[in-house]
């Protein structure tokens, strides 16, 4: 059973510019809404599912205080966390310089067997912090860090290394690729070890022979995301650059997927273009060649997968929008667009029945459009049949049926006690899984039949 009172913890919390930190939420219904005192530095979705959130501020200038409010879906009193964001620590300018003996084939990327120089800079608020602990690390790639003096023999290195910043607020240290390693992209990462900000920092490995000019294209694989857990990426186009061996290239490969283009590209530095169209098809694994002047041909691969997210529900509409005017004794209908079913309808007048779905005297298998209900008075030779209807739809509040695109049929009575003439009266559609949700209000009026009888 959950506690009537909500909580939030930390209560008290100090954040980094770019730093995530997770709040625990307890208490009350279990499902929370939080609001930030400063979008603009702490943004906040609003709904939380589950029992945590996760929040990264947005870069300040200098410190700043957040306000974080939580509430439930019901009535139990709102708590407050008390942020104080400050400025990050590691700054964007993370800088991979490859050594200048290497070949020239290589660039911008590192030589397989070669070695780079890894600088970056710490300050908060523009200030250089000086003698500030800093830990680099290999998150991927085939690459190490050396740990000994330049000249050192023999050489060590490891996958990660400390070291602290100068005067100015600099830290530097060095890599050493893999001999021989094949074309990728590799991923580090830099921490301040005082305050856990850190930034990842990517650059390109090419593989180099000593003997042949490298070859390679950035990046050298591509995964593209879709946006929902139920469909892969669409309408969706990224560059990909050649660099080294012997232009020109020819770009071959595609699908019904994705296509490349151009065909040819005329230079080292030039790119093509992966083009995913609108409702694209998942793929995993797919190679796109690049075959160079003197016919050394590499790929790129292209991956295409689902997302995470969940995708809203589709909006509803009524047609027509304005509304029915109807006599009593007639009939009309609403048709629903879009939403997800099943739905519900209502109305908020004595004197008119709702339906929603096939017409009562439908047979079983036939048509789901919906169906006009009109009770007409005593003497009427279908009586019995529209009685019967009328009790049947006694309820104010039915379900849809299943289709396409329901409907939603309302209907005058005619014997309508102290039924002045005209008159208004609402309907109302909402979605039955958010019951409390109401799409549309759209107004009916009743009217007296043209031979003035109600």
């Amino acid at each position: 059973m959950n506690s009537p009172t909500i909580t939030i913890l930390p209560v008290t919390a100090v954040m980094y510019s770019g730093l995530p930190t997770t709040f625990v939420l307890s208490g009350g219904t279990g499902s929370y809404v939080i609001a930030s005192s400063d979008q603009a530095v702490l943004q906040v979705a609003g709904g939380v599912t589950g029992r945590s959130v996760t929040l990264v501020p947005n870069n300040v200038a200098a410190e700043t205080t957040v306000t974080l409010t939580v509430r439930d879906t019901g009535t139990a009193t709102p708590v407050q966390a008390t942020v104080t964001v400050r400025p990050g620590t590691v700054n964007n300018n993370v800088t991979i310089t490859p050594s200048s003996t290497q070949s020239s084939s290589c660039t911008p990327a590192v030589c397989s067997g070669g070695d780079a120089e890894v600088k970056v800079t710490i300050s908060q608020g523009g200030i250089p912090l000086a003698a500030r602990g800093i830990r680099f690390e290999v998150l991927s790639g085939s690459f190490a860090f050396i740990t000994t003096a330049p000249g050192f023999t023999p050489e060590l290195t490891a996958t990660f290394t400390d070291t602290t910043t100068d005067e100015t607020g600099i830290a530097r240290t060095r890599i050493r690729v893999t001999a021989l390693a094949a074309n990728q992209t590799a991923l580090l990462r830099v921490t301040d070890l005082a305050t856990g900000a850190y930034r990842q920092a990517a650059f390109a490995i090419a593989q180099f022979t000593g003997t042949t000019p490298a070859y390679f294209t950035l990046p050298a694989s591509i995964t593209f995301t879709g946006a929902f857990s139920t469909a892969c990426a669409g309408n969706v186009a990224t560059d990909v650059s050649i660099f080294g061996g012997t232009p020109p290239y020819s770009i071959s490969g595609g699908s019904s997927a994705f296509t490349a283009t151009p065909s040819t590209v005329l230079a080292s530095g030039g790119k093509f273009n992966i083009i995913l169209p609108l409702g694209a098809s998942c793929v995993d694994g797919a190679s796109i060649g690049v075959t160079d002047a003197t016919g050394r041909t590499i790929a790129v691969t292209v991956n295409n997968v689902l997302g995470s997210g969940t995708a809203p529900e589709p909006p509803v509409t009524l047609s027509p929008a304005s509304g029915l005017s109807l006599i009593c004794g007639a009939s009309g209908s609403v048709v629903v667009v879009g939403g997800t079913s099943p739905f519900s309808v209502s109305v908020d007048h004595p004197r008119v029945l709702a339906a929603l779905g096939s017409h009562p005297d439908d047979r079983p298998g036939g048509s789901r459009s919906p169906a006009a209900l009109c009770d007409r008075g005593p003497g009427h030779r279908d009586r019995r049949r529209h009685l019967h209807v009328h009790q049947r739809l006694r309820s104010r509040d039915l379900p849809v049926m299943a289709g396409p695109s329901p409907a939603a049929s309302f209907v005058a009575l005619r014997h309508a006690p102290a039924f002045p003439g005209a008159g208004p009266c609402n309907f109302r559609l909402h979605a039955t899984a958010s019951c409390a949700l109401i799409i549309a209000d759209n107004p009916l009026i009743l009217k007296k039949s043209p031979g003035g009888s109600q």
